[in-house]
């Protein structure tokens, strides 16, 4: 009688815990974050701050967005328009700190103050 109740306090126990284990849906997908870039920075700066949620499809998401967003630049920009394109501000800290002050300015395209963003997020890498 006795083992009957360990067993069966412990698939009790077992049943009620699966809960607390299963693993929780991202809020969004990745082809949603290549499309909101706002809500994909805000998120991406949220996780930048505090790496304990680096594992959580809520972080991993929006930062494969950012990434294909930026090969996505890469191959759109095609040379025609340089500084819509991350890769011309390479490394370039004082180059990126100029035209994100531009872009706070609203004196440049959009495109140009995506790209020095993106580029500015890979700097801190």
């Amino acid at each position: 009688m006795t083992r009957t109740r360990t067993v069966g306090f412990g698939a009790v126990l077992a049943v009620i815990a699966l809960p607390a284990l299963a693993v929780k849906p991202a809020q969004h997908t990745v082809d949603w974050y290549r499309t909101h870039q706002q809500a994909r920075e805000g998120v991406l700066q949220t996780c930048q701050n505090d790496h304990t949620h680096d594992n959580m499809a809520d972080c991993q998401n929006p930062t494969s967005a950012a990434h294909a967003a930026v090969a996505d630049s890469l191959t759109t920009t095609g040379g025609t328009d340089r500084e819509a394109d991350p890769a011309y501000y390479g490394h370039n800290g004082p180059l990126i700190a100029m035209m994100l002050s531009m872009c706070a300015d609203g004196d440049v395209p959009p495109s140009w103050c995506s790209a020095a963003r993106t580029a500015s997020m890979n700097l801190r890498r």
